[in-house]
């Protein structure tokens, strides 16, 4: 078994054998320093300038600096396995944000590729001709990209070996360019030409600094990825920024700006030795082709490895046991590499890669970004990076993005919308954890903070209610209840009490609680529910009540169903010196239709929250789709005068209510008692108030619900605390 235990561990350490030097740093270097380098950045010089082609190497490199600290500060909170960029961000944005974003990269890596071996292809094809012999670049990339698949296919390790040679040929290419003569002005050359539009120029230019993934690329083959990711990746970035200074201001002093912008040979022209060029120009996109091949199955298997792909493709997971390298995914890689050359037509296809390149740039920066917003305690990357860096690389990309075509930019973003959905609809990926949550929990927290404060206002108060059962019956008419109250606009709970002995009954307890759950998750109703074990229904309610917050603010209403066992008077009056709106339930028949409210208007005091309530009630969903109305009763009886006459007529007038009908009633021959009961007998819910509950015994206070509501389906008896004026709200 020990001999057994320590074979798998040599394997790994085999796999991970790269470091700093040969793992990041020079795959990164020979990407960036590629096709862009010899023949894009001469004609950028005579397109727009000196000045501006300094400017646009630094903004490009400032995007990929703050992509660096945030693949740093990630690479640094985690253990990193292979994978490259996709690894990192599926573990800070979830495993569905993370695979669409890598399939996105995936795609991006394979058909570059294909791009490097046509740019090879057309160095490949001046060596040719000079010896006669005439070949279709088409041919020529097929067949280098044939061989490019082949090297990869013999193993990283070869690969590293061969860009050291590639590594060295560069150099000398550079070294031939810089000692080259000099026949132009840095005078002329620095703000002297407008041929080209900035920023068409930039976006000619940008490809050049995404290099920074073939390095990354190789996270799973490193020693030590948390260490070499930083450190290779910063010191590519800064190096090459240097040379590419340095190489701007050799081309600027080298040639006119005529001749560099239109002569498309003007890099051999202007070098000491234009062989050194040539071969340097074939080791560079050769590089870049073998980068892009070495990376591009990599982060296919660490999509397999999280289920991100069918099962039906599971077998591109696999791995030689020899080596462990990723064959079945190379293969597939190389194949749609080539069958992408076929295409002939690429330009709009390389758009979308460099689409799809900048935007998993801007989502490794925003990964970093909500890493730092979340707080979450688990977040702790020896590497800091601040969090305004990480913005402006997340925004910067979207920028370029849109610099480079904001048609093709709407394309890739909804690209990965349908794949973040069909992720998340299928739910077969592995369920890693995102960021998310604790973004949700910061949002959630700096909004408790400052709650109390608008919510004490005329126009921002709404009922926030916490709601008691003691009576199982009634669990769902209460639940149903809260849901219509405040689904759109309020924040209700719901404690279902139940007598027992917490210590002996905890157990039992837990079957009502996934009873009243489940029944609150399949009719989708918006509320927070608890099951509660107590000996004494009305000390829990009163207690509930004082602690109940959201944030500082307390919950400002107390409803509770109509219970004679209790001392409702008593429960009325602690209430009311906490300054709670009080709402009393009695359901006799539960909600059978959703086609009218009563609201019997009895006081200036409790009838805006009456009216109020009646509005949330019929304007939530399973009321509107019956067209349901209110019907504000007023008993006229001569006693109060003509102000709550004409206050409730005015208030009705400004309600902007458009389902509110008006009715007066006579008070003279009957009681309201029994106007109300014959009344309201058919009406689906009634919302009564009543006024000093606290001042009457306990007997007459259940007296006087009782006969109130004695013919009555459900109905809501009403006490107001709070000043309200519904005309305002």
């Amino acid at each position: 078994m020990k001999e057994e235990e320590k074979k798998p561990k040599k394997n790994n350490s085999k796999n991970k054998k790269f470091g700093t030097f040969a793992g990041v740093f020079m795959p990164s270097v020979l990407t960036i320093l590629g096709a862009v380098m010899y023949f894009i950045a001469p004609q950028i010089v005579g397109g727009v300038g000196l000045a501006k082609t300094l400017l646009i190497i630094l903004i490009a490199h400032s995007v990929t600096l703050a992509t660096a600290f945030s693949i740093s500060a990630i690479s640094t909170n985690i253990k990193v396995k292979g994978g490259g960029l996709y690894y990192l961000i599926s573990r800070s944005l979830g495993s569905e944000f993370g695979g669409s974003l890598g399939v996105q990269l995936y795609l991006a890596q394979t058909i570059a590729s294909s791009f490097y071996a046509i740019a090879f292809a057309r160095g490949a094809g001046i060596v040719l001709s000079s010896l006669g012999i005439s070949l279709a670049e088409m041919h020529i990339a097929l067949i280098s990209l044939a061989i490019f698949g082949m090297m990869v296919f013999i193993g990283a390790n070869f690969i590293i070996k061969v860009q050291y040679a590639i590594f060295a040929a560069i150099i000398l290419s550079l070294v031939s360019i810089f000692l080259g003569p000099q026949t132009g002005s840095l005078s002329t050359a620095f703000f002297s030409s407008t041929a080209l539009p900035f920023w068409i120029a930039f976006a000619m230019f940008f490809p050049a600094v995404t290099g920074i993934d073939a390095g990354v690329g190789m996270s799973g083959n490193l020693k030590d990825p948390k260490k070499s990711l930083v450190r290779g990746t910063f010191a590519a970035i800064i190096i090459t920024m240097l040379v590419y200074i340095a190489l701007v201001i050799k081309f600027a002093v080298s040639a006119s700006p005529d001749e560099l912008f239109s002569n498309s040979q003007i890099i051999h022209q202007i070098s000491l030795f234009a062989p050194l060029v040539l071969l340097g120009i074939l080791m560079a996109t050769s590089s870049s082709a073998l980068s892009s091949l070495m990376t591009a199955p990599r982060c296919l298997v660490a999509m397999t490895e999280d289920k991100i792909l069918p099962k039906s493709l599971s077998f591109l997971g696999k791995k030689s046991e020899k080596d462990a390298e990723p064959r079945a995914a190379i293969t597939l890689t190389l194949l749609i590499g080539l069958g992408v050359i076929l295409l002939g037509s690429l330009e709009l296809i390389s758009q979308v890669v460099a689409m799809f390149f900048l935007s998993v740039y801007g989502w490794i920066n925003g990964a970093a970004f909500f890493e730092k917003v979340s707080h979450n305690p688990s977040y702790r990357p020896t590497f800091n990076a601040p969090l305004i860096i990480s913005f402006y690389g997340m925004f910067a990309a979207y920028a370029v993005m849109y610099l480079f075509n904001p048609k093709i930019m709407v394309s890739v973003i909804v690209i990965q919308a349908v794949l973040f959905f069909s992720l998340y609809r299928t739910k077969k990926s592995m369920k890693i954890e995102g960021v998310w949550h604790g973004v949700s929990f910061q949002f959630l927290r700096a909004l408790l903070k400052r709650i109390d404060k608008s919510a004490k206002s005329l126009k921002n108060w709404r009922p926030t209610i916490l709601a008691f059962s003691t009576n199982e019956l009634n669990n769902h008419p209460i639940a149903n209840l809260l849901n219509w109250i405040g689904s759109r606009s309020s924040v209700t709970k719901l404690y279902f009490l139940r007598k027992g002995d917490f210590k002996k009954d905890i157990e039992e307890n837990k079957k009502p609680q996934e009873d009243l759950s489940k029944y609150i998750k399949e009719h989708k109703l918006e509320i927070f529910p608890r099951t509660i074990l107590t000996d004494n229904y009305q000390k829990t309610i009163e207690n509930l009540a004082q602690a109940e917050t959201l944030g500082n603010l307390p919950l400002n209403t107390v409803l509770f169903d109509f219970n004679n066992k209790m001392k409702i008077n008593e429960l009325a009056n602690s209430m009311k010196s906490l300054k709670k709106n009080i709402i009393i339930m009695r359901n006799q028949t539960g909600f059978t239709n959703f086609k009218r409210v009563d609201v019997w208007w009895s006081s200036k005091k409790n009838g805006n929250l009456m009216l109020l309530l009646a509005y949330l009630i019929t304007h939530s969903k399973q009321w509107l789709e019956q067209n349901a109305v209110v019907k504000v009763f007023y008993v006229d009886d001569d006693k109060e005068g003509e102000s709550d006459k004409k206050h409730l007529e005015s208030m009705i007038e400004q309600s902007r209510m458009e389902n509110v009908e008006l009715e007066i009633i006579s008070g003279k021959q009957k009681k309201i008692k029994e106007i109300i009961n014959s009344n309201s007998t058919h009406a689906d819910l009634v919302i009564l108030g009543l006024t000093e509950l606290e001042n009457k015994t306990n007997k007459e206070l259940i007296d006087d619900i009782t006969s109130f509501t004695e013919k009555l389906k459900v109905s809501l008896i009403v006490s107001a605390n709070d000043k309200i004026d519904f005309r305002v709200n």
